[in-house]
């Protein structure tokens, strides 16, 4: 049996994870059934996909025990996957509606991963009202990240209507679904050696990360690299087991229309409709905090110029403008703040990027501990993320994908994650909530809507159709 040894920027989903914060992510994904599929076509789909007992990675991997415990842990390929227990079959009670399949995603996503096993499940639910069926991927962060399970859910599907072919996603041999930090990072256990030189090296490193941050950047705005503490709101209560899922969509040539029309990027739409959305519901409870909130955004070095070409993940703070009563006021400040940031990765040194990485998330690491957490003050409110698929429709055994909305992990104070993906036109929309904390996370979800269509007015963007707003109220309970 193959052992590999993961780095501790790696292990830091270990780290944080505890009963009231399991580190998965994942997916869920609704699916219109062929007119003419009879009542068994579900139950034949499931049983082939059963069919397939050969598992590659990183459907293979487990964790083992090691003497380093979380922050050197060894995960090892699994000969022996149980699929029956990973790939599960079920059906929504009637009516079969969005009310129920939230309420049954919402279970799902807050049960941990058995971490005897490999750290997976797939859900196949049948039922959806409108013959539709849905499908709901969970896999531990240690494995995937929010970038990485995208590549995943488009590997078990084709652009091909017609193709019939029903191939298990745990499967399916593709460099791109090994977890980038995994695939760059795994070492056998018998170079332990070497592994503790490269964290020496790194401490170098992050010294002279630390100078380079301290340095006065070209970027006026300086938050984004020495943020202010994010101010203290209902987000950062500690957090149950428990979660909620809400869903939007927006068709993409919205979001288009307001980018051309404000000279701006999409992630600053995103990150206003956010702030707008935070800011009504908050002033309704009298409960908006008198500084902006702040969001934490993962980010891709590899995605700022041409210096890095190792896939790095780490995060950035964005305010949100929470604090700013004019909606265009408000845009532009969190415009400055996502130019400010990436103008400021594009110019960081190759060198210091893991180091910078590392740097970053310590912070966010220690405030994930039992005991230490609540002496560490507010970093953020909530996590914020955006991804891009497919511009054209994906087909599995011919059955067209309908959307697909990712689900996020909460973390210890942070009560809210929203998460979108840009596919076949739109834009969906998944927000992951502690249940107790916001019981009314679907009234966030409209309230996105809302700062979208207020955005349109006030910039005179033209919708020609009612077909261009949102037409689905999207999963909720």
């Amino acid at each position: 049996m193959k052992k590999m040894m993961l780095n501790p920027l790696e292990s830091r989903w270990l780290m944080m994870e505890s009963t009231e914060t399991p580190m998965h992510i994942g997916a869920l994904m609704t699916f219109q059934l062929p007119r003419n599929a009879d009542s068994s076509f579900l139950q034949n789909m499931a049983a082939r996909l059963r069919e397939s007992k050969k598992v590659v990675a990183p459907w293979n991997y487990k964790l083992v025990s090691s003497r380093l415990g979380v922050v050197m842990p060894i995960i090892a390929e699994d000969s022996e996957v149980d699929i029956d227990y990973h790939f599960r079959h079920s059906a929504l009670p009637s009516p079969g509606g969005e009310r129920e399949l939230g309420m049954l995603v919402s279970r799902l996503h807050s049960m941990p991963l058995d971490r005897e096993r490999p750290l997976w499940e797939l859900h196949m639910i049948e039922g959806l009202e409108n013959n539709r069926f849905a499908v709901y991927l969970k896999m531990h962060h240690l494995l995937v990240n929010n970038t990485t399970i995208i590549p995943m859910i488009e590997a078990m599907c084709t652009e091909n209507s017609r193709k019939r072919d029903v191939v298990a996603p745990w499967a399916i041999e593709n460099e791109v679904l090994i977890g980038s930090e995994i695939k760059n990072d795994l070492l056998s256990s018998d170079q332990i050696v070497g592994k503790i030189n490269s964290a020496k090296e790194s401490i170098s490193l992050t010294g002279k990360a630390v100078k380079m941050l301290l340095k006065k950047p070209k970027a006026s705005w300086q938050d984004f690299r020495a943020p202010r503490l994010a101010p203290s709101s209902t987000l950062n209560q500690s957090v149950n087991q428990q979660r909620r899922f809400a869903t939007q969509i927006y068709k993409l040539s919205r979001i288009e229309a307001l980018t051309e029309n404000l000279k701006c990027k999409d992630e600053v739409i995103i990150a206003y409709l956010c702030g707008s959305a935070l800011r009504r519901f908050f002033k309704e409870y009298n409960a908006l905090p008198k500084d902006s909130l702040i969001a934490v955004a993962p980010i891709d070095h590899a995605t700022y110029g041409d210096k890095s070409k190792k896939k790095v993940m780490s995060s950035v703070t964005v305010s949100l403008g929470t604090h700013i009563s004019n909606p265009m006021k408000r845009l532009r400040h969190i415009q400055k703040v996502v130019e400010a940031t990436q103008s400021y990765l594009s110019v960081l040194p190759e060198e210091i990027v893991s180091s910078y990485a590392m740097l970053t998330t310590l912070p966010l690491i220690a405030s994930q501990i039992k005991g230490i957490g609540t002496l560490v003050p507010n970093l953020f409110n909530m996590g914020i993320s955006e991804n891009t698929s497919s511009t054209k429709p994906f087909y599995w055994n011919g059955v067209k994908m309908e959307a697909m909305y990712p689900m996020a992990q909460l973390m210890q104070f942070s009560a809210l994650s929203i998460n979108c993906v840009s596919y076949a036109g739109n834009l969906n929309v998944g927000l992951t909530g502690a249940r107790d904390t916001l019981p009314k996370l679907q009234r966030i979800a409209l309230y996105m809507e809302q700062a979208l269509i207020d955005l349109e007015e006030m910039v005179g963007v033209e919708i020609k159709a009612s077909a261009e707003k949102s037409d689905k109220e999207g999963v909720s309970i």
